[in-house]
């Protein structure tokens, strides 16, 4: 994969190589590649989501992970 893909993937602004704003030039390639470690972990973290009621949820509700507190 191409230094930047999973940056761009993640809609993260890409660091150009040339031309106006490209005066880093092999600096910009780093940061691109810094750009996309933070995007792979990024897709790593999952969002987990907490709930709470006084009846138990159907087990079609939520996704592995989440939490649901139920009030006696």
């Amino acid at each position: 994969m191409a230094v930047g893909d999973d940056a761009s993937a993640a809609g993260y602004p890409l660091v150009p190589d040339t031309g106006a704003g490209g005066e880093v030039k092999y600096g910009a390639r780093e940061i691109n590649r810094s750009r996309d470690m933070i995007a792979q972990l990024k897709s790593l973290i999952t969002t987990r989501k907490f709930t709470d009621s006084t009846v138990v949820p159907a087990a079609a509700v939520g996704v592995n992970g989440d939490v649901h507190f139920r009030t006696i």
